[in-house]
């Protein structure tokens, strides 16, 4: 999940978390691959694969042209228990897990997305983070979607 608080983040700052977020939505993803055979959870976790590999270089892009060091997606702390508890699990239990964590997780890169896109003091990440917006928005639905077809709420 992108960190968020009450100052606007530096561009570095902005793209690091935003590498994070691109981070644990890979490995989240490549889990989700390697553990279920529910092909929902499949279908959209390839889906996360192919997007989240697309914004991650745009915004490495973004950062190379703003003279930024391009940030290379990782999972970082909070990302990272999330992964742990994840991987924790098998079955259904993990399927549910996993579509509940993808509900959590592109809200919060969903809120920053548009926050550093309306107020972000870099351009292009500003311009990056724009583009990465209906992108989210779409994730969001998918997994609202995935969620509840597990049975949840």
């Amino acid at each position: 999940m992108l960190r968020e608080s009450p100052r606007a983040p530096t561009p570095q700052e902005f793209s690091q978390s935003a590498a994070e977020s691109d981070g644990y939505e890979l490995a989240a993803a490549q889990d989700a691959l390697a553990q279920s055979r529910n092909a929902q959870v499949r279908k959209f976790a390839e889906q996360m694969l192919a997007d989240h590999a697309k914004t991650a270089q745009a915004l490495r892009d973004a950062a190379v042209v703003s003279g930024l060091e391009p940030p290379k997606p990782h999972v970082g702390g909070d990302q990272m228990r999330f992964l742990a508890s994840l991987q924790s699990l098998r079955g259904f239990d993990f399927d549910a897990e996993y579509a509940r964590q993808q509900v959590l997780a592109h809200t919060s890169a969903l809120t920053a997305m548009r926050s550093y896109a309306a107020k972000g003091s870099d351009p292009n990440l500003r311009s990056a983070a724009a583009s990465a917006v209906p992108i989210i928005e779409h994730h969001l639905e998918m997994a609202r979607q995935l969620k509840q077809a597990l049975g949840g709420a």
